[in-house]
C-alpha cells in the first residue's frame, strides 16, 4: 500500500514526538533534524522490510522507542555525553541498531556496524550513504572474524542483539583496546545465572565489571526497562 503525504505526515509527527519523550525521560536531548534523518532510515528500513526480514517491530511509536531512543541509552553515562572522536564497533546490527541512531546523534564517532548476514550489512551500508552518515561503515562479517583483522581497534563495543553476556564477550575481547567498554543491551529482568555467567566470563577474560546501567523509557505502550550490562578492559 502506498503512503499518501497526509499518513506521512501523522507518521513523522507520531514518531518524532514519541521518540522525544523517551529520550527526554532518560535526561537525553536530540536536534529536530537527526529525529527527521532516523525517521527517514525508519521509513527506508519499512520499504526494505517488505523485501526480506529486518524487524518485527514497525509502528511509528514502537519503533521509536524500542529501536531509535533504546539505541540512545548509552549515552546517559557521562562518559559518552560530548561528541569526543571515538572508535565504536556495533556487533550484530541488523537494520541499523544502535550504529545508525549513534551516528547521528554523535557525527565524531566512527561507527563500524557489522552483521553475519549480507543482506543487512548491505542494507546499513546503502541506508548510510543515502542519509549522509560518513562516520558509518557497514561490513559483512562476524566479530570472531574482526578480531583477527582489527585487534584491539575499539573504544566501545556494543552488542544489542548478540545472546549471552558470556558468549558476546568471548567473541569481542580482542577488539577491545586497553581502558575500552564492551556494554550489552538487556532487558530489566535478565536472568541473574546469565549474569553471573557473563562475570565469569569477564574475569577469565582480564575485564573488569562495572555497575549495570538500569533505564526507564517512557513509551505510549507504558515504560519499557532496560539494563546496560558493562565492562572494561
Amino acid at each position: 500500500m502506498t503512503e499518501t503525504g497526509h499518513d506521512k505526515e501523522v507518521g513523522d509527527n507520531f514518531f518524532a514526538a514519541t521518540l522525544l519523550a523517551a529520550v527526554k525521560s532518560i535526561g537525553l536531548n536530540v536536534e529536530p533534524e537527526q529525529v527527521e534523518r532516523m525517521y527517514r532510515h525508519y521509513l527506508l528500513m519499512l520499504e526494505a522490510n517488505q523485501r526480506f526480514n529486518l524487524t518485527r517491530i514497525t509502528a511509528p511509536a514502537e519503533a521509536a522507542v524500542k529501536h531509535y531512543a533504546d539505541s540512545l541509552a548509552p549515552l546517559v553515562d557521562p562518559r559518552y555525553a560530548d561528541n569526543r572522536t571515538l572508535n565504536v564497533l556495533d556487533v550484530g546490527t541488523g537494520a541499523g541498531f544502535p550504529a545508525v541512531p549513534l551516528s547521528i546523534v554523535r557525527p565524531r564517532w566512527r561507527i563500524t556496524a557489522i552483521d553475519g548476514t549480507g543482506k543487512k550489512a548491505r542494507f546499513v551500508a546503502e541506508a548510510a550513504r543515502v542519509l549522509g552518515l560518513d562516520n558509518l561503515e557497514a561490513v559483512h562479517c562476524r566479530a570472531v572474524e574482526l578480531a583477527r583483522e582489527r585487534p584491539a581497534s575499539f573504544d566501545l563495543v556494543l552488542m544489542r542483539a548478540v545472546g549471552s553476556l558470556a558468549t558476546g564477550l568471548k567473541e569481542v575481547s580482542r577488539l577491545l583496546r586497553p581502558g575500552a567498554v564492551a556494554i550489552c543491551y538487556k532487558t530489566a529482568s535478565l536472568d541473574p545465572a546469565e549474569q553471573q555467567e557473563g562475570l565469569a566470563a569477564a574475569i577469565s577474560l582480564g575485564l573488569r565489571v562495572q555497575p549495570d546501567q538500569e533505564l526507564t523509557l517512557a513509551s505510549s505502550d507504558g515504560l519499557l526497562m532496560r539494563k546496560l550490562v558493562r565492562y572494561e578492559k
